[in-house]
């Protein structure tokens, strides 16, 4: 928040204010040597003997702290703020819960450390954006609608499980659906209605191709913010056979979907990078929820109010206090 003044040539009359502070003190300079020249001291004690001394100095000092005000208020001063649409305060993270997340090559595997990094990313995100959750695996579930309430993410992050399959086009294609219907129905349809943060380490096995999903996503002006999260030597114990089945990560479909998008990609091969990741997308989302609009709230009234005020108050001090005094 910065201060401003509309006109702030008018700001020259302050010299103007100086100069009559100074002309008060020659003044009382001038009086004080005439008094003390051509007056009789210790008949003016008697004449006059209870005289104003510092009063007249806190009456003529309010005085010029109301001209002060008066000057700054005709200089109409402004206050210029930035906020963001408040409309556009969604955040939509999609969580791949398929089995390849169970693969170890990442401590302690891909699943226990994604789950880490996503409450580690909600709690950076800002107070007042909403975070919603969505899980996929050959299924979609929306586990928790965007919302201000941290405590319902993490309980909705605690309770995620691992299923077969992977459904990436069906995520993007809901997680679109979820953000366009929780938008304000007022709210500028040039304006996305929030971004998505898409986590995965494979590519779509079941429902509409992923392709078809980021496009969905692109139509509705949501980008897409993608992780592509894993090594290529990660490889799972398939639970029927108990045979070893590789599951390198797969970039490439993630890659198209940010690219369709307006979004950007990611790779992390450890909960380090991954957190990383994580981090330069919550810095990079001031840039993306919203336009950025300025909001100038003039203050003229409030300098002008303290003006009235001031000079009011020395002019009853005047009448009280100097009341019959020299």
């Amino acid at each position: 928040m910065t201060t401003d003044f509309l006109n702030p040539g008018r700001l020259w009359l302050l010299v103007v204010v100086l100069a009559l502070a100074i002309l008060y003190v020659v003044v009382l300079r001038w009086r004080r040597a005439a008094t003390v020249r051509f007056t009789q001291l210790s008949l003016l004690d008697k004449v006059a003997p209870s005289r104003p001394h510092w009063r007249r100095h806190v009456v003529a000092g309010i005085q010029l702290l109301g001209l002060t005000a008066a000057v700054i208020a005709i200089a109409r001063p402004v206050e210029h703020s930035t906020e963001l649409t408040t409309s556009e305060g969604r955040i939509l993270v999609l969580f791949d819960v398929s089995l390849s997340m169970d693969a170890d090559d990442v401590d302690p595997n891909r699943f226990e450390a994604a789950r880490d990094a996503a409450r580690d990313f909600v709690d950076a995100v800002d107070p007042g954006v909403e975070v919603g959750l969505i899980s996929f695996s050959g299924e979609v579930n929306a586990d928790v609608n965007p919302t201000l309430d941290r405590g319902a993410m993490e309980r909705g992050i605690d309770q995620l499980e691992l299923a077969e399959s992977t459904a990436i086009g069906d995520a993007l294609a809901a997680g679109t659906r979820l953000l366009v219907n929780s938008a304000d129905q007022d709210a500028d349809p040039d304006i996305a209605p929030g971004v998505i943060v898409l986590l995965s380490d494979g590519e779509t096995t079941v429902g509409r191709l992923t392709s078809d999903g980021a496009q969905e996503a692109a139509d509705a002006g949501v980008p897409v913010f993608t992780i592509a999260f894993g090594t290529d030597s990660g490889s799972i114990t398939d639970p029927i056979s108990g045979e070893v089945v590789p599951v390198p990560v797969r970039p490439a479909d993630l890659e198209l979907v940010a690219d369709t998008t307006g979004g950007v990609a990611f790779e992390a091969k450890t909960g380090g990078e991954l957190a990383d990741a994580y981090d330069e997308i919550a810095d990079s989302l001031g840039e993306t929820l919203g336009e950025e609009i300025q909001i100038v709230t003039e203050l003229t009234w409030r300098w002008a109010l303290a003006a009235f005020l001031l000079l009011s108050v020395a002019w009853a001090l005047s009448l009280w206090w100097l009341r019959g005094m020299v």
